[in-house]
């Protein structure tokens, strides 16, 4: 779509290979393409995992379970450690928003409709692929070497109007 800003409900299914642990979550997203995003992630009966605020240059995040809390610049590493995904945080909302992932050695491709249907990263050896696209729903599957997420999408809500300290994190 040819929206700016939206809301999703989303569900994710994360397999932590290393660990061979995995987990269920409902993840919702408030997100201005390219500027500011929120996360909000639950784990099963609405028990509160995380929140997360980010720009293109800033991420805040909340651990509850570990009360854990950091501030700092958005990078590819911030999230390593947390879900261990090899993504600059900035491009789950890219995600969100169909577009292409972003970075050095990202490789996308379209389908016949033009629109993203897979990004490829051979160094990394992660793989974002979207599938089952219909009436704004969609599966996006993200595979990487210790990391596998099936991430199911309602259709976005666009006409969402955001509180002004929505895109605000502060410290438990």
């Amino acid at each position: 779509g040819s929206f700016q800003k939206a809301q999703w409900e989303t569900k994710a299914l994360i397999k932590n290979q290393k660990e061979n642990k995995t987990q269920s979550l409902n993840i919702d997203i408030f997100a201005i393409k390219n500027e500011r995003a929120r996360f909000e992630i639950s784990a099963l009966l609405g028990f509160q995992v995380a929140s997360l605020v980010m720009s293109p240059s800033e991420i805040s995040y909340a651990v509850y379970p570990q009360k854990a809390f950091y501030y700092g610049r958005n990078s590819d590493r911030a999230f390593l450690n947390v879900v261990g995904m090899p993504l600059h945080p900035m491009n789950l909302t890219n995600i969100a928003f169909d577009e292409p992932v972003r970075g050095p050695g990202w490789k996308c491709g379209l389908d016949p409709a033009g629109l993203i249907y897979q990004c490829e990263n051979a160094m990394k050896k992660t793989r974002v692929e979207w599938l089952d696209r219909k009436e704004g729903q969609k599966k996006v599957v993200i595979t990487a070497p210790q990391f596998d997420m099936q991430w199911l999408f309602s259709a976005p809500k666009t006409e969402a109007q955001f509180k002004s300290d929505l895109f605000t994190l502060s410290q438990p």
